[in-house]
């Protein structure tokens, strides 16, 4: 039974090494042909057009002083507005959960006194007072 099969296979597998052939000469002269180069040189100059026009647009907008000095003015505005009401708020909260935990201290160092039930909610108050970001306070 083997041997039936191996004539046919032979003759499979010699068409199938033809096919190969066929293909990969196919192939090759596809990829060696007049319009694949042709296709090629169009796409390689396109490419290298957008990429001039990108470039020369990028390096106009860099070097423009109408640009620059619109940078400048952004930046300078930002500073100015923010820079001085960031600085004012960031001191006022400091300032407020200083004086807040400097209170709350002070009562503690008085002389030792029996505890209370309500001193361990003093203590989370203040914990909350040093963590609460400024933004974050809660409503008295």
């Amino acid at each position: 039974m083997s041997e039936q099969n191996t004539p046919n296979s032979s003759g499979i597998e010699k068409e199938l090494n033809k096919l190969g052939e066929n293909l990969n000469n196919l192939f090759k002269a596809l990829w060696e042909s007049d319009e694949r180069k042709s296709i090629e040189r169009e796409v390689t100059a396109g490419l290298e057009q957008a990429n001039k026009s990108v470039n020369d647009t990028v390096e106009k907008i860099r070097t423009d002083q109408t640009t620059n000095d619109l940078k400048k003015g952004v930046k300078d505005a930002w500073e100015t507005a923010r820079g001085p009401q960031i600085l004012s708020e960031l001191q006022s909260g400091l300032t407020a959960t200083l004086h807040k935990l400097n209170e709350e201290i002070s009562k503690r160092a008085q002389p030792a006194q029996e505890v209370k039930p309500d001193a361990h909610k003093a203590a989370e108050d203040v914990v909350d007072a040093v963590v609460t970001p400024v933004g974050d306070k809660k409503p008295d």
